[in-house]
C-alpha cells in the first residue's frame, strides 16, 4: 500500500517543524487544525488542511474526520503533534490502521504517555528520580500531615486539564490554596495528583530526545536545555539550546521507552534540583516536540526518522553535528518577556544574550512567511481588543503559576 503523504494532526509550532522537515524530503503534507492559534496549515509546505475543534473533550472527532477523508488520503501516514491526537489514534488504533499508516503507539503503550500515574510508575521502575507523590488531588490528601509546600497539582490526563483551565498545572503555596485547587478539579470532573514542586529556574530543565526503533534500540539522540519557557516555570520552551547530555539522562530515557514498548519519538524532561544536584524526572512524551527545527538543525531529524521507519521501512540513524546555536520562538519570547510579570523577569541584556549567538527562528522563514505573519496578526488583534475593552495590559495570563487564588476566578 503506497503512502504518498502525511496527515499531520495539530497545527502549532511543532507541526510546522514537521511539515517543513518532510517537505524538504519531498513528502507532501496536509494539516488538521485543532486549535484557534494553529499556524502550520498556512505553510507553503502544506497542500491542504482541515479543521476539527473540541478534540480535548471529544477525541473521536479526529477519527470521524479521518474516516470521512479516507478515500482522499488512502494509505497516507498519520502523525500526531499533540496529546489529544495521540489519544484519538491510540483509542482507535485497530480501526484506523487498515486505512492509514499510523505513526503513533497503540493504546497499551500510549497509556504510559497520557496517564501521569502510569507514567510515573514506569519511571520509578527503571530507577528514575521521581518527585515525591503525595497522593490524588482529593480533600483527604489536602488534609494530610505529610505535605511540604509549595506543591504542584497536576492532571492525570494533561490535555483535558489544559482545555478546561488554559494551563498545564496549578501550584498551591499552602493548604487553603490546595483545597481550592482540589475543588476546581472536582467540579470539572478531572482527576489529578499532588506532587512535590521541584524548585529551580527554566534553565534547569533538560530534555533528552531520541528515536527508538522496533527492537528498542535508539537511533541517535540529543539533549536540549531550556533557557526560557512560556509561561515561565511551567510552560513550553521559547528559547533553547543543544547541550552535552548529563550523565544518566540518555540511559534512563531509553530504558523507560523500552519498558513501555515505545517505538518512535521518546522525549523525556528532567529538572536539575538545586537542593541536591540530582536530575528529577518530570515527564515523557512520545510525539513531536516544539523545537523540532532545533533538533533537525543539530542532526536529529525526527519527522524523517518516523517516516523512514513507518513508511519506507528503511530507518536511518541520526548524525548529531554539534551545531552551537540557539533556537528561538520570537513571538513567544517577546510576549512573555515584556508582558509577563515575574520576579525573575530578564533584563534587556539577559534577554538579548541568546540573540547574539548563531540562531534558528522557530517560525520565521523568508521562503515560508505566512505562519509567522499570522502569529503576529492574531496577537495584534487580541491587543487591540484588550485596549478597546480597557482590559489589563498583560495579554498573556499568568495561569500556570497562578495557584488557586487566580484559578478560582470564574472561567
Amino acid at each position: 500500500m503506497a503512502a504518498p503523504g502525511v496527515v499531520v494532526l495539530g497545527g502549532y509550532v511543532n507541526a510546522l517543524g514537521v511539515v517543513r522537515a518532510l517537505h524538504a524530503r519531498g513528502v507532501p503534507a496536509v494539516v488538521v487544525r485543532t486549535q484557534s492559534f494553529d499556524i502550520a496549515h498556512l505553510s507553503r509546505c502544506v497542500s491542504s488542511h482541515a479543521t476539527v475543534t473540541g478534540v480535548a473533550e471529544q477525541p473521536d472527532l479526529i477519527v470521524d474526520l479521518l474516516e470521512r477523508r479516507a478515500t482522499d488520503w488512502a494509505g497516507w501516514a498519520v502523525l500526531p503533534t499533540n496529546d489529544e491526537a495521540l489519544a484519538a489514534l491510540a483509542l482507535n488504533h485497530d480501526r484506523l490502521s487498515s486505512r492509514y499508516r499510523l505513526i503513533a503507539p497503540p493504546l497499551e503503550v500510549a497509556r504510559h504517555l497520557l496517564d501521569k500515574t502510569v507514567m510515573l510508575a514506569s519511571a520509578r521502575a527503571v530507577g528514575a528520580d521521581v518527585p515525591t507523590h503525595f497522593g490524588p488531588a482529593t480533600e483527604e490528601t489536602a488534609a494530610g500531615s505529610d505535605l511540604s509546600f509549595p506543591v504542584v497539582v497536576k492532571p492525570l490526563v494533561g490535555y483535558r486539564f489544559a482545555a478546561r483551565f488554559g494551563t498545564k498545572l496549578f501550584v498551591a503555596n499552602d493548604r487553603e490554596e490546595l483545597r481550592r485547587c482540589v475543588a476546581l478539579l472536582a467540579r470539572a470532573k478531572i482527576e489529578g495528583q499532588v506532587v512535590e514542586l521541584v524548585p529551580g529556574r527554566d534553565s534547569d530543565i533538560y530534555q533528552y530526545t531520541t528515536y527508538v526503533d522496533e527492537a528498542g534500540e535508539p537511533r541517535g539522540g540529543l539533549t536540549v536545555r531550556k533557557l526560557r519557557q512560556g509561561p515561565p516555570l511551567f510552560g513550553v520552551a521559547r528559547v533553547a539550546e543543544i547541550v552535552r547530555s548529563p550523565d544518566g539522562l540518555e540511559e534512563t530515557t531509553v530504558e523507560l521507552a523500552r519498558r513501555i514498548g515505545l517505538r518512535g519519538i521518546a522525549s523525556a524532561e528532567y529538572k536539575l534540583d538545586p537542593r541536591n544536584g540530582r536530575f528529577r524526572f518530570l515527564e515523557l512524551n512520545g510525539r513531536s516536540v516544539v523545537y523540532n527545527g532545533l533538533l533537525r538543525r543539530a542532526g536529529l531529524d525526527l519527522p524523517w526518522l518516523a517516516w523512514s521507519d513507518y513508511v519506507t521501512g528503511r530507518l536511518e540513524r541520526a548524525r548529531p553535528n554539534g551545531w552551537p546555536g540557539v533556537w528561538i520562538n520570537l513571538h513567544a519570547d517577546v510576549l512573555y518577556s515584556t508582558l509577563y510579570r515575574t520576579a525573575d523577569r530578564p533584563s534587556l541584556a539577559d534577554f538579548l544574550t541568546p540573540y547574539r549567538r548563531p540562531k534558528l527562528e522557530a517560525v520565521w522563514s523568508a521562503s515560508d512567511p505566512l505562519p509567522f505573519l499570522a502569529q503576529w496578526a492574531r496577537t495584534a488583534r487580541a491587543g487591540a481588543q484588550a485596549l478597546t475593552k480597557r482590559e489589563h495590559r498583560e495579554l498573556v495570563a499568568d495561569r500556570a503559576r497562578v495557584s488557586a487564588s487566580r484559578a478560582t476566578r470564574p472561567l
